[in-house]
């Protein structure tokens, strides 16, 4: 029995926190961590999941986008998106419409539905953001976040400028989107549940 009890005391120091790391990949993938579960819980009510709030908040701020604009932004593999985006098209939360200068582009538009949700999960979110960042004042978090966001904005750029699979070229923001396959319906779950375990992005603003 004391045996046992020496285990668990070691167990316990040997799982508290030492120096804090310096590693940027750790420290943001603790943050991250913390704000995929403060999202989560206010989201989960609504029947809706991080990565599809992040659809719906994304169109909001930034109106009707392609697939590959949205996966772009989202940092979201466009399979990914694709998928994601038919589960909010079935679930009559987001809709898909010919480009008015593409006709072989589909934009990406938010239906009444939707965007009555994305209003509905935006008060649902209030005062999540402050919980994440709060052991920060106010000129640290207007700082972090201009940071974060020039970082963000450099790997976005990045991804856009990755070659298409086969092509050897770059696809544009713009670039157009293929008709959505046929595929078979799936057991309905919320939309933009992860699929086989996945991590999801969460917003919070």
């Amino acid at each position: 029995m004391q045996d046992n009890l020496d285990t668990r005391q070691l167990e316990r120091k040997s799982a508290a926190p030492g120096r804090p790391t310096a590693r940027v990949g750790q420290l943001l993938f603790v943050v991250q961590q913390a704000a995929q579960t403060l999202a989560a819980e206010r989201l989960a009510p609504l029947g809706l999941s991080p990565r599809a709030w992040g659809v719906l908040s994304t169109l909001a701020e930034s109106g009707p986008l392609t697939q590959i604009e949205l996966a772009t932004t989202m940092s979201i593999d466009r399979t990914a998106m694709v998928y994601l985006i038919d589960e909010l098209e079935e679930a009559a939360l987001v809709e898909r419409t010919r480009h008015p200068r593409d006709r072989r582009a589909f934009l990406i538009r938010p239906t009444a539905a939707g965007q009555d949700l994305q209003r509905r999960a935006a008060a649902a979110l209030a005062g999540a953001a402050d919980s994440l960042l709060a052991p920060l004042g106010e000129t640290e978090r207007r700082d972090l976040v201009d940071l974060l966001a020039k970082v963000a904005a450099h790997w976005q750029q990045v991804s856009a400028d990755q070659p298409e699979p086969g092509t050897g070229q770059a696809t544009p923001a713009a670039a157009p989107d293929q008709p959505p396959p046929v595929r078979p319906r799936r057991p309905r779950r919320a939309p933009g549940a992860a699929r086989g375990g996945g991590q999801e992005s969460a917003r919070m603003d």
